[in-house]
Protein backbone atom coordinates (compact mmCIF):
# COMPACT_ATOMS: atom_id res chain seq x y z
CA UNK A 1 0.00 0.00 0.00
CA UNK A 2 1.46 3.43 -0.98
CA UNK A 3 0.72 5.97 1.65
CA UNK A 4 0.79 9.93 0.53
CA UNK A 5 1.09 12.61 3.68
CA UNK A 6 -0.58 16.44 2.75
CA UNK A 7 -0.92 19.32 5.06
CA UNK A 8 -3.76 20.48 3.02
CA UNK A 9 -6.37 19.55 0.18
CA UNK A 10 -9.94 20.29 -1.25
CA UNK A 11 -10.97 16.58 -0.30
CA UNK A 12 -9.17 13.21 0.20
CA UNK A 13 -11.97 11.70 -1.68
CA UNK A 14 -11.81 13.13 -4.80
CA UNK A 15 -7.95 13.09 -4.87
CA UNK A 16 -8.03 9.41 -5.15
CA UNK A 17 -11.07 9.30 -7.52
CA UNK A 18 -8.81 11.32 -10.17
CA UNK A 19 -6.17 9.19 -10.00
CA UNK A 20 -5.36 7.05 -13.52
CA UNK A 21 -3.98 3.96 -13.71
CA UNK A 22 -3.59 2.87 -10.09
CA UNK A 23 -1.80 -0.58 -9.47
CA UNK A 24 -2.01 -0.74 -5.99
CA UNK A 25 -4.01 0.15 -2.82
CA UNK A 26 -3.02 4.05 -1.97
CA UNK A 27 -3.82 6.32 1.28
CA UNK A 28 -3.77 9.92 1.32
CA UNK A 29 -3.86 11.63 4.85
CA UNK A 30 -4.37 15.14 5.06
CA UNK A 31 -3.42 17.19 8.45
CA UNK A 32 -6.58 19.69 6.88
CA UNK A 33 -9.07 19.60 4.51
CA UNK A 34 -11.06 22.45 3.01
CA UNK A 35 -13.48 21.29 0.97
CA UNK A 36 -14.25 18.23 3.16
CA UNK A 37 -17.93 15.83 2.68
CA UNK A 38 -19.96 13.55 3.86
CA UNK A 39 -22.94 11.83 3.23
CA UNK A 40 -26.00 13.24 0.47
CA UNK A 41 -23.59 16.17 0.09
CA UNK A 42 -23.18 17.07 3.72
CA UNK A 43 -20.25 19.58 4.44
CA UNK A 44 -17.58 18.16 7.06
CA UNK A 45 -15.39 20.69 8.88
CA UNK A 46 -12.25 19.49 8.99
CA UNK A 47 -10.01 21.56 10.68
CA UNK A 48 -6.13 21.30 11.74
CA UNK A 49 -5.63 18.56 14.65
CA UNK A 50 -7.99 15.84 13.11
CA UNK A 51 -7.52 12.74 11.26
CA UNK A 52 -9.00 12.67 8.05
CA UNK A 53 -7.79 10.13 5.12
CA UNK A 54 -9.20 8.16 2.32
CA UNK A 55 -8.11 4.68 1.11
CA UNK A 56 -8.90 3.73 -2.21
CA UNK A 57 -9.30 -0.11 -2.32
CA UNK A 58 -9.01 -2.63 -5.50
CA UNK A 59 -11.22 -5.17 -6.44
CA UNK A 60 -12.38 -5.39 -2.54
CA UNK A 61 -15.51 -7.05 -3.09
CA UNK A 62 -18.45 -8.75 -5.26
CA UNK A 63 -21.19 -5.84 -5.48
CA UNK A 64 -23.61 -7.90 -3.64
CA UNK A 65 -21.06 -7.55 -0.53
CA UNK A 66 -20.50 -4.10 -0.80
CA UNK A 67 -22.14 -2.79 2.07
CA UNK A 68 -19.27 -5.43 4.25
CA UNK A 69 -16.75 -2.30 2.98
CA UNK A 70 -19.00 0.21 4.97
CA UNK A 71 -19.52 -2.25 8.19
CA UNK A 72 -15.42 -2.90 8.07
CA UNK A 73 -14.96 1.39 8.00
CA UNK A 74 -17.53 1.47 10.66
CA UNK A 75 -15.37 -0.95 12.99
CA UNK A 76 -12.12 -0.04 11.95
CA UNK A 77 -12.90 3.07 13.54
CA UNK A 78 -14.86 1.77 16.61
CA UNK A 79 -11.52 -0.37 17.19
CA UNK A 80 -9.21 2.14 17.08
CA UNK A 81 -10.72 4.32 19.22
CA UNK A 82 -10.93 1.38 21.79
CA UNK A 83 -7.23 0.85 21.34
CA UNK A 84 -6.96 4.34 22.41
CA UNK A 85 -8.93 4.03 25.71
CA UNK A 86 -12.43 5.74 23.53
CA UNK A 87 -15.82 3.42 23.70
CA UNK A 88 -17.69 3.83 20.36
CA UNK A 89 -20.85 2.90 19.28
CA UNK A 90 -22.61 2.93 15.52
CA UNK A 91 -25.71 4.68 14.68
CA UNK A 92 -27.03 3.26 11.09
CA UNK A 93 -25.05 3.49 8.66
CA UNK A 94 -22.13 5.34 9.22
CA UNK A 95 -21.98 8.06 12.13
CA UNK A 96 -19.63 6.67 14.92
CA UNK A 97 -20.75 8.22 18.01
CA UNK A 98 -19.49 8.59 21.59
CA UNK A 99 -21.32 10.24 24.64
CA UNK A 100 -23.99 10.94 22.42
CA UNK A 101 -22.56 12.86 20.30
CA UNK A 102 -20.70 12.50 16.66
CA UNK A 103 -16.75 12.02 16.39
CA UNK A 104 -16.49 10.49 13.12
CA UNK A 105 -17.53 10.61 10.09
CA UNK A 106 -17.36 7.91 7.16
CA UNK A 107 -17.67 8.54 3.24
CA UNK A 108 -17.76 5.41 0.72
CA UNK A 109 -17.71 5.58 -2.51
CA UNK A 110 -17.44 2.69 -5.05
CA UNK A 111 -16.96 1.69 -8.47
CA UNK A 112 -18.48 -1.43 -9.95
CA UNK A 113 -17.91 -2.78 -12.83
CA UNK A 114 -20.05 -5.99 -13.91
CA UNK A 115 -20.33 -7.90 -10.10
CA UNK A 116 -17.73 -6.32 -8.93
CA UNK A 117 -16.54 -3.22 -6.21
CA UNK A 118 -14.02 -2.21 -9.14
CA UNK A 119 -12.10 -0.02 -6.69
CA UNK A 120 -13.74 1.58 -3.20
CA UNK A 121 -12.60 5.14 -1.89
CA UNK A 122 -12.90 5.09 2.10
CA UNK A 123 -13.00 8.24 3.33
CA UNK A 124 -12.72 8.69 7.30
CA UNK A 125 -12.68 12.35 8.89
CA UNK A 126 -12.39 11.54 12.82
CA UNK A 127 -12.20 14.23 15.11
CA UNK A 128 -8.31 13.81 17.70
CA UNK A 129 -7.24 17.01 18.99
CA UNK A 130 -9.06 19.69 16.46
CA UNK A 131 -11.36 22.09 17.83
CA UNK A 132 -15.08 21.63 17.56
CA UNK A 133 -16.57 24.32 16.43
CA UNK A 134 -19.24 26.81 18.87
CA UNK A 135 -22.46 25.72 16.40
CA UNK A 136 -22.16 22.02 17.15
CA UNK A 137 -20.37 21.40 20.10
CA UNK A 138 -24.14 20.29 21.03
CA UNK A 139 -23.58 17.55 18.60
CA UNK A 140 -20.17 17.00 18.33
CA UNK A 141 -17.06 15.82 20.44
CA UNK A 142 -12.95 14.70 20.10
CA UNK A 143 -10.91 12.26 21.44
CA UNK A 144 -9.01 15.08 23.46
CA UNK A 145 -12.43 16.30 24.79
CA UNK A 146 -13.32 12.51 25.49
CA UNK A 147 -9.51 11.46 27.25
CA UNK A 148 -8.53 14.89 28.27
CA UNK A 149 -5.12 14.83 26.65
CA UNK A 150 -3.69 14.43 23.05
CA UNK A 151 -3.07 11.69 21.14
CA UNK A 152 -0.56 11.70 17.79
CA UNK A 153 -2.69 12.11 14.74
CA UNK A 154 -0.24 10.25 12.53
CA UNK A 155 -0.67 6.81 15.11
CA UNK A 156 -4.28 7.26 15.05
CA UNK A 157 -4.45 7.30 11.30
CA UNK A 158 -2.16 4.15 10.87
CA UNK A 159 -4.15 2.48 13.31
CA UNK A 160 -7.09 3.14 11.37
CA UNK A 161 -5.08 1.93 8.07
CA UNK A 162 -3.75 -1.16 9.56
CA UNK A 163 -7.95 -1.98 11.01
CA UNK A 164 -9.41 -1.25 8.04
CA UNK A 165 -7.36 -4.50 6.39
CA UNK A 166 -8.65 -6.48 9.35
CA UNK A 167 -11.57 -8.80 8.45
CA UNK A 168 -14.74 -8.46 10.18
CA UNK A 169 -18.57 -9.81 10.55
CA UNK A 170 -21.54 -8.33 10.03
CA UNK A 171 -22.69 -9.82 13.73
CA UNK A 172 -19.61 -7.40 15.08
CA UNK A 173 -21.51 -4.50 13.10
CA UNK A 174 -24.86 -5.31 14.88
CA UNK A 175 -23.40 -5.12 18.18
CA UNK A 176 -21.40 -2.14 18.09
CA UNK A 177 -24.81 -0.40 16.74
CA UNK A 178 -26.84 1.71 18.66
CA UNK A 179 -30.48 2.11 19.07
CA UNK A 180 -31.39 -1.63 18.15
CA UNK A 181 -34.39 -2.70 19.68
CA UNK A 182 -34.82 0.93 20.75
CA UNK A 183 -37.94 3.25 19.41
CA UNK A 184 -35.89 6.10 17.13
CA UNK A 185 -37.63 8.96 14.73
CA UNK A 186 -37.68 7.57 11.17
CA UNK A 187 -37.32 10.76 8.54
CA UNK A 188 -38.36 10.51 4.95
CA UNK A 189 -38.90 13.59 2.39
CA UNK A 190 -42.48 12.79 2.94
CA UNK A 191 -43.07 11.55 6.13
CA UNK A 192 -41.44 11.07 10.04
CA UNK A 193 -42.85 8.73 12.44
CA UNK A 194 -41.62 6.30 15.54
CA UNK A 195 -40.43 2.87 14.57
CA UNK A 196 -38.25 0.29 16.39
CA UNK A 197 -34.74 -1.07 15.30
CA UNK A 198 -34.98 -4.76 14.54
CA UNK A 199 -32.15 -4.91 12.93
CA UNK A 200 -29.80 -4.34 9.60
CA UNK A 201 -29.65 -6.59 6.67
CA UNK A 202 -26.63 -7.82 4.99
CA UNK A 203 -27.03 -5.32 2.68
CA UNK A 204 -27.18 -2.52 5.16
CA UNK A 205 -30.76 -1.80 4.55
CA UNK A 206 -32.71 -1.00 8.74
CA UNK A 207 -35.50 -3.54 9.38
CA UNK A 208 -37.71 -2.17 11.65
CA UNK A 209 -39.84 -4.89 14.31
CA UNK A 210 -42.67 -4.25 11.95
CA UNK A 211 -41.09 -5.72 8.91
CA UNK A 212 -40.31 -2.34 6.97
CA UNK A 213 -37.16 -2.61 5.26
CA UNK A 214 -35.55 1.18 4.96
CA UNK A 215 -32.76 2.07 2.73
CA UNK A 216 -29.80 4.78 3.95
CA UNK A 217 -30.12 6.78 1.00
CA UNK A 218 -34.07 7.41 1.34
CA UNK A 219 -34.24 8.08 5.29
CA UNK A 220 -32.24 9.03 8.53
CA UNK A 221 -33.03 7.67 11.71
CA UNK A 222 -32.59 10.18 15.25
Amino acid sequence: MKIIYTEKISSTNDYLKKLKKVTEDTAIIAKKQTGGRGTKGRSFICEEGGVYLSLLKLYPCSASQSFSIMENSALAVVKTLKSFGVEAGIKWPNDIIVNGKKICGILIENVFEGDEVARSVIGIGLNVNNPIANEIKGIAISTKEVLGTKLDEKTVASTILYHLYLPSRHEEYEKRLLFLGEEVTVITEKSTYKAIIDKVLPNGNLQLKDGTVLSSAEVSIR
